[in-house]
């Protein structure tokens, strides 16, 4: 591909089936890393997975769960994201934005999070206790999930920890707010007890068809891009397609491949490639040259087709004269063109007349001492359905662009 920064690229990694998983994680996001892989999607799901021929049949082990893996991902990785995956049903929002703002923290601004919320009745029956069933009011819940745990990334302020040693102070705690979020499933006091996340908000990924989180998602993901989607629109997002590639040396090695693999077909959730190196990068150059999306997340049929992958395929989606990954961007923010997003709820509790640009208003501590003293509209007020999706201005000044118009590409 010659001509501009190529697309987006990303791996989602294999979460069972993994003969030694720590060692296959470490390895194989080293080499994606490496080759220009702009970020990873681990895997996770609250339930066992079984294999083809029952419960016992000995498919290796399974990963460790998502959060954990990206904790350890992130000290052995300078660059590529990490992007967890978490389903609104089975994980309460104060704890999965602490534990996600963390992970944001110890990566240095490198994490998002995949939102799931279609029904599983197997993790259902995992999350099941006296008067509670994940799957009651499984889609109001979920509706009111993304834009609240934002809402709790942002209860402190970006100037809140002080930590000056010469005075002493550590915290100013006029710029921790309590959110006291009431709404039609959800209710969260805040604040959070982690402090706002390098990014503000890691980047959260949702299904383009998802009609419960699309809206409020940074990154859409679909399947086929030949196939209309009839839910969100992009509206200047990301939109990344998610490909199963059966590749092979020859067009008759893959067709058996994916023969022997059970012959899955392209559908809304991914589509699906069969053949050789070239012509399996013919088909994703195609796509993303006419504009049906910005890049692609590759989920692939096995783990060993990773490696594979990396070393046919991905160096034909470089740009002429790249051989590695994008050294402007350092965020997960700036791999997709997002800007810093403002503080939301500080917003909201000081007015419009209040604070520009993150600064302090001169001594007017009014709105921070309401968001101190807990007062807050709750419902709907506390988090706005469409969110931010990054519009607000970047610190650095640099205007909002598109994924394909600045990215860590392959």
């Amino acid at each position: 591909m010659t001509g501009g920064p190529g697309p987006l690229v990303g791996y989602e990694l294999p979460g069972t089936g993994l003969p030694d998983p720590t060692r296959f994680l470490l390895e194989t996001a080293a080499a994606a890393e490496a080759a220009g892989v702009g970020h990873l999607v681990l895997a996770d799901r609250p339930a066992a997975n079984p294999a083809p021929g029952g419960f016992g049949a000995p498919v290796g082990s399974a990963a460790p769960a998502a959060l954990i893996a990206a904790s350890l991902l992130a000290v052995r990785t300078t660059r590529v994201g990490l992007v967890v995956t978490a389903t609104t049903a089975y994980t309460e929002p104060y704890d999965l934005a602490r534990m996600i703002a963390s992970v944001d923290h110890i990566s240095h601004g490198r994490a998002g999070w995949r939102v799931v919320t279609g029904p599983d009745p197997a993790a259902d029956a995992n999350h099941r206790r006296e008067g509670v069933d994940p799957a009651t009011g499984r889609e109001a819940r979920a509706r009111e999930y993304v834009p609240l745990v934002r809402d709790l990334w942002d209860t402190w302020e970006d100037d809140a920890f002080v930590h000056d040693k010469s005075t002493g102070r550590f915290i100013d705690a006029h710029g921790i707010h309590v959110l006291d979020h009431r709404g039609p499933a959800l209710r969260v006091r805040g604040p959070l007890n982690v402090v706002r996340p390098p990014q503000g908000h890691p980047v959260c990924f949702a299904d383009a068809a998802d009609p419960l989180v699309a809206d409020a998602a940074d990154v859409l993901t679909t399947g086929d891009p030949d196939v209309p989607v009839t839910s969100a629109e992009a509206g200047g997002r990301p939109r990344l397609g998610v490909v199963t590639p059966f590749l092979a040396g020859t067009e008759a090695a893959a067709r058996d491949l994916h023969a022997r693999s059970g012959a899955p077909r392209s559908d809304r959730d991914r589509a699906v490639l069969v053949g050789d190196a070239g012509g399996i990068a013919e088909r994703l150059r195609a796509w993303y040259e006419r504009g049906a999306v910005d890049g692609f997340v590759f989920r692939f049929p096995s783990p060993a087709a990773i490696g594979e992958f990396t070393a046919a395929v991905l160096p034909r989606l470089r740009p002429a004269g790249r051989s590695g990954p994008a050294p402007s961007a350092t965020t997960l923010r700036d791999h997709f063109g997002l800007a810093r997003p403002a503080n939301r709820l500080a917003e909201r509790l000081t007015g419009a007349a209040g604070r520009q640009g993150g600064e302090r208003d001169g001594g007017q501590t009014g709105g921070r001492d309401r968001g101190r003293t807990g007062e807050q509209t709750g419902g709907q007020a506390a988090g706005d359905p469409a969110g931010d999706h990054g519009a607000a201005p970047h610190p650095t000044g640099r205007p909002h662009t598109s994924g394909r118009e600045k990215g860590l590409s392959a």
